[in-house]
C-alpha cells in the first residue's frame, strides 16, 4: 500500500515537472522569436477588440431641454440674475453693449466653469484685457479708457459670440430706456446695426413710393409750359410783323 502511494506521488511529481517544463518551453519560444511575440500581441489585441464590441453601449443622459428664447434689454442688476444658479440654469453674458445667451456653453460660463466670472456680467473689459476676475465690476463700464488694441481684441471676441450664441438684447446704460421688441425680433434677434438697416430700407421704400407722384407733377409742369409757349408764339409773330411794317413805311 505504501509502495502504491509512493508511486502515485512520484508520478504526480513527474507530471508537474513535465507540465512546468512544457510551459517554460512555450514562453521561451514566444520571447525568443520576434515573430511569435508579434503574433501574440496581435492576437491579444484582436481578442480585446472582440470583447469590447460585445459590451453594451453606455447610455448617455438625455440633453437638457432647450430654454425658450429671450428678447429684451437688461440693466446690470437684472443681468446678474442670469449666472446659471437659477432653477432654469440660463446664463447670459454682455459683450460690447450686447447681451448673449451662452447657456449652451454653460460648462465654461456657468458655475464652476473657467469663465464663470463672466456669467451674468459684462465681460467686455475682461475679454479686452485678458483679465477675468479683476475686470468684473458692479458699475456700468463705458470702456472709455481702453486703447485701440484692447478694443479690437474685444470686438474679435464679440464676433465669436455672434457666431456661437444668439443675441438677447442690449446692456442698458444708467437711465436708458429698454427697447420694446416685436414678435419678429424675438424669432430673429438682431443687433443695433440690423435695426439701422431696417430703418434705412423703410426710408428707401417711402422714397420710392413718392417718386411716381413727383414724376407726374413734373410731367404736368412740362405740359403747362409747352401750352404757354404755344399760346404766346402767335402774339410774338404778330408783333414782329407790325415792327417790319413800321420800318418799311
Amino acid at each position: 500500500m505504501q509502495d502504491e502511494q509512493q508511486q502515485q506521488q512520484q508520478d504526480g511529481g513527474e507530471g508537474a515537472t513535465v507540465g512546468g517544463s512544457l510551459l517554460s518551453d512555450i514562453v521561451y519560444e514566444i520571447v525568443s522569436s520576434p515573430v511569435n511575440l508579434a503574433l501574440v500581441c496581435i492576437i491579444s489585441f484582436l481578442l480585446y477588440k472582440i470583447s469590447k464590441t460585445r459590451q453594451p453601449p453606455a447610455t448617455l443622459p438625455p440633453p437638457p431641454p432647450e430654454l425658450p428664447r429671450l428678447r429684451r434689454d437688461f440693466t446690470l442688476a437684472e443681468l446678474k440674475q442670469y449666472d446659471g444658479t437659477q432653477p432654469d440654469g440660463r446664463v447670459l453674458t454682455a459683450v460690447n453693449g450686447n447681451v448673449y445667451d451662452v447657456t449652451k456653453g454653460k460648462a465654461f460660463y456657468g458655475p464652476g466653469g473657467t469663465y464663470a466670472a463672466f456669467g451674468g456680467r459684462d465681460a467686455s473689459r475682461g475679454l479686452a484685457t485678458f483679465q477675468i476676475t479683476s475686470s468684473v465690476s458692479d458699475e456700468y463700464d463705458d470702456l472709455s479708457d481702453l486703447n485701440s488694441h484692447e478694443m479690437e481684441s474685444m470686438r474679435e471676441w464679440e464676433m465669436q459670440f455672434k457666431e456661437k450664441y444668439y443675441l438677447v438684447g442690449r446692456l442698458l446704460k444708467p437711465g436708458e430706456k429698454p427697447t420694446n421688441y416685436s414678435d419678429e425680433d424675438e424669432d430673429t434677434p438682431t443687433d443695433g446695426s440690423d435695426v439701422r438697416k431696417r430703418a434705412a430700407a423703410a426710408a428707401t421704400a417711402a422714397k420710392s413710393a413718392d417718386e411716381p407722384a413727383r414724376a407726374e407733377a413734373a410731367a404736368s409742369g412740362s405740359t403747362s409750359s409747352s401750352s404757354s409757349a404755344s399760346a404766346t408764339a402767335p402774339e410774338s409773330q404778330g408783333d414782329a410783323a407790325e415792327a417790319d411794317k413800321a420800318k418799311s413805311e
